[in-house]
């Protein structure tokens, strides 16, 4: 049966809109560390129990069209589009292989979703991920996000701007016979520093 585990991070200032300076301070970390813990329950169990290292291979994900199907979607909803980016991709393409590895699907098993994009050299302002099991297709996976309302808020998160997905296959006797896993965030902005004087 498919399952389904999200989590979303974001520093939010007092207009609502990320705080990408204060991310960088202590308490806004300790703020995120908790928000990375919050789970949501999906379809079945979230974690299974699995053995160890086990030989998975990557499946083709068409991420050019994941993220026009999540671009429709977002723009249904008034939101604006997201866009592949690299790094996810890479940070997807690990996670989901570690959990393919591992026949579990859980956050952290393959290091804190902000490690895991620090690791990739992406400065993030705001992240979310998504993970599935057991999904035969990017539709089906796609469908069960959205049908999910933890999934959903992060697949319709104003912050987003970027995604990164990717998918693997495991072997037979496996609990779960593909792991998904989607990384949507936005890169910190840069930061420009004007100095001048006056005479």
């Amino acid at each position: 049966m498919p399952s389904l585990i999200h989590a979303s991070l974001r520093s939010p200032s007092r207009t609502g809109r990320p705080d990408f300076a204060r991310r960088r301070t202590g308490r806004a970390r300790a703020a995120l560390g908790a928000l990375l813990i919050a789970f949501s329950l999906g379809v079945a169990a979230c974690s299974t129990t699995g053995g160890g290292a086990r030989q998975v291979s990557a499946i083709q994900v068409d991420a050019a069209r994941a993220a026009q199907l999540i671009s429709a979607y977002r723009a249904q909803n008034g939101l604006g589009p997201v866009k592949v980016e690299s790094r996810l991709m890479r940070v997807a393409a690990r996670y989901a292989r570690v959990m393919g590895e591992r026949d579990k699907i859980k956050h952290g098993i393959g290091g804190s979703l902000p490690k895991r994009l620090g690791a990739a050299g992406y400065d993030w302002g705001y992240a979310a991920e998504n993970l599935a099991a057991s999904y035969s297709s990017l539709d089906e996976a796609m469908a069960g996000w959205k049908a999910s309302p933890g999934h959903r808020r992060n697949l319709l998160s104003p912050y987003a701007t970027e995604i990164g997905i990717a998918a693997v296959a495991t072997p037979p006797g496996s609990e779960h016979r593909n792991y998904w896993a989607l990384v949507l965030a936005t890169p910190q902005p840069e930061r420009v520093v004007a100095v001048g004087s006056i005479r």
